[in-house]
């Protein structure tokens, strides 16, 4: 069995428990548009930097100017650094009269023709995704005890406000986006790397 295939079975095997650490952070009313969220906010960006520090992620929540940022790095391996940049914060739930459940209790839901989806707001745009990160660095660090590049995450509280402050030196670290379903003329950082 190679090693991708033994990752992805660890996956499948801890679907459950990977669900409800992703169900954890979308209960989290993390609207940064809103400052009545804003202590929301902060623990999201608490929340998303324990569960990198369960990891061995050396992670630290940073003030910005809005909502901080949690930067994550391991070390260790040797390689090209790989960043990995996505936000906690989500936008207003408004109008609310349309959401079939509390949009921060998020439940399971089966389509026609038995098809699953998580519903909760952040749960496509872009907790889900930020998590998906995490979950598969958890896997192939439980399969082979370390992860195959040394890898920096930059998981942000302002909707991309942190890719408008990254330097230059930014310009050579492969970047891998999970919110690259928009284009952004902002450089360097945002565009190196896309997720295909």
């Amino acid at each position: 069995m190679s090693t991708l295939d033994a990752v992805l079975r660890r996956i499948d095997q801890d679907i459950d428990q990977s669900v409800e650490r992703l169900f954890a952070l979308l209960r989290i009313a993390s609207v940064s548009t809103d400052p009545a969220y804003k202590e929301q906010c902060r623990s999201a960006a608490e929340h998303v930097a324990a569960d990198l520090r369960s990891i061995g992620f050396a992670a630290e929540v940073r003030p910005t100017d809005g909502h901080p940022v949690v930067v994550g790095k391991t070390n260790g391996v040797c390689g090209p650094r790989v960043l990995f940049y996505g936000h906690y914060d989500v936008q207003p739930v408004d109008p609310l009269n349309q959401w079939k459940t509390p949009p921060f209790e998020p439940r399971i839901e089966t389509l026609p023709g038995g098809r699953k989806i998580i519903v909760a707001r952040g749960a496509c745009d872009d907790k889900g995704q930020a998590m998906t990160f995490i979950e598969a660095c958890r896997a192939f660090k439980a399969v082979t005890g370390k992860l195959p590049l040394p890898v920096t995450t930059m998981i942000e509280g302002g909707r991309s406000a942190a890719l408008r402050t990254c330097s230059n030196s930014c310009a050579t670290t492969p970047l891998s986006s999970n919110s690259t379903w928009r284009w952004s003329a902002i450089p360097p950082c945002g565009t190196p790397r896309r997720r295909r």
